[in-house]
């Protein structure tokens, strides 16, 4: 892996771990305000797509300056994000969050889940 691979694979996890915080303070911060607001207030919003798409629209901006790229997809079997850094020349794969181990993890556990639902 080159120094700047590495650079850039820190400054995604970075870039990804604030998103999740964000999006955690943004769900704590509804929780919050239902359980506090009196009934005839309104309830603040979550981020709205527009938001959301222009948050992305920069991330997607500074790795294009390293000539890398960001992806987000929902991940068929789990229903989860997944974020994906890839070079731009290569198209080669440097990090991806969660990891494939860990979705394939995540669906068996589901699957066993499932069967003891069924015997029980």
């Amino acid at each position: 892996m080159k120094v700047g691979d590495a650079a850039i694979e820190v400054e995604a996890k970075v870039v990804t771990q604030r998103a999740a915080a964000e999006t955690r303070d943004a769900q704590a911060q509804t929780a919050n305000a239902k359980a506090n607001a009196a009934p005839q207030q309104q309830e603040k919003a979550p981020p709205t797509p527009h938001k959301i798409e222009s948050v992305t629209k920069q991330i997607d901006s500074f790795l294009r300056s390293q000539n890398h790229q960001l992806q987000f997809r929902v991940d068929q079997g789990s229903g989860k994000m997944v974020v994906t850094v890839t070079d731009g020349e290569t198209g080669e794969v440097i990090r991806q969050v969660p990891g494939e181990e860990a979705i394939k993890m995540a669906q068996r556990i589901e699957d066993m889940t499932g069967l003891l639902d069924e015997k029980a």
